[in-house]
């Protein structure tokens, strides 16, 4: 069996054997997210979409939550499918946000002090939630000012608040006619930055679980290490990948959607590879509520080597 990979940003063909047969690759989605954070899909829906697009390995990676993994792991076990808890955290890094993934061996690697910080978290997302509605309101057209109210913004939620459940509640009551409207008119320009968990913490409470910390999406267009609008410009990358990496970091997100499109893919492999860090790559999948259609999830091409990567460390 023939399978397509991509090698400096052009398509190849690569054959796998084991034993002298070709196997097929398992397909991985170890980006997503649920409705306990900004998702479109309960977990366990998460795991049908698995099922139905043939998808073997999974990890939930809600922003700031654990709160999905019991429903995620077992839905998982059910359909026999490999699967691992995870998590998104926003953290500071210098003075910008970054998105740092983990990925633990089980639920009960957690560790008490790290679910404690991430419940911190939660409560810290309310709060910015909070003076992000009192802050929209001001600036809505006059008739519709005072009208988005907190307790209508959370019900819309499972789990964490995310900017994603306020333009759902903005739609909704006619401000605008699209989330996409909401955050190009008032959620970008008004946002709320919140005081983030940093780096060097994060990456620490992680480790003690025996997590595998992840930079996410390195060259996205923020949360990121090149961000040339803000001053990060790909030149900077190798000196704070490095840092990150003396503080504990042990994998680079470098399959993305948007690296693809720029064909930075290659780029980041090699970055990653200078430093001795693992490969990892998926969709960031959240459904429609992020214009994406699930028959791209688990379409990541690449061989899920990071699992006997992240197995070495998790034993």
């Amino acid at each position: 069996m023939v399978f397509r990979y991509e090698i400096f940003g052009k398509p190849a063909n690569i054959r796998r054997k084991w034993d002298g047969y070709s196997m097929p690759m398992r397909k991985s989605e170890i980006h997503m997210h649920s409705i306990f954070s900004d998702g479109e899909f309960s977990p366990s829906e998460l795991i049908e979409i698995a099922e139905k697009n043939e998808v073997s390995i999974l990890s939930l990676t809600d922003h700031d939550t654990f709160d999905g993994i019991p429903e995620f792991l077992q839905s998982a076990e059910e359909a026999k499918i490999t699967a691992f808890p995870g998590i998104e955290i926003t953290v500071k890094f210098h003075d910008f946000n970054i998105h740092l993934l983990a990925y633990f061996r089980d639920y009960e690697s957690l560790k008490p002090e790290l679910k404690d910080r991430v419940k911190t978290m939660t409560e810290t997302r309310e709060n910015r939630m909070h003076q992000l509605i009192e802050r929209v309101n001001g600036v809505i057209p006059e008739r519709f000012q005072g009208t988005i109210e907190f307790e209508n913004v959370k019900r819309a939620a499972e789990g964490v608040l995310a900017r994603p459940h306020l333009a759902r509640e903005m739609v909704r009551l006619g401000i605008v006619s699209s989330t996409g409207q909401a955050f190009e008119r008032y959620l970008v320009k008004y946002n709320v930055e919140r005081d983030n968990l940093d780096v060097q913490t994060a990456i620490s409470l992680v480790r003690e679980s025996k997590g595998v910390p992840v930079m996410a999406h390195p060259g996205e267009r923020s949360y990121s290490l090149i961000c040339p609008e803000k001053g990060r410009h790909p030149e900077n990358a190798p000196v704070l990948l490095e840092e990150l990496k003396e503080m504990g970091l042990l994998g680079l997100e470098c399959h993305y959607p948007y690296h693809e499109r720029m064909g930075t893919v290659p780029y980041f492999i090699n970055l990653a590879e200078s430093f001795k860090l693992i490969v990892t790559g998926s969709r960031d999948f959240h459904g429609f509520n992020s214009h994406q259609h699930v028959k791209i999830f688990g379409t990541t091409k690449m061989e899920p080597d990071f699992l006997e990567q992240f197995q070495s460390i998790w034993n």
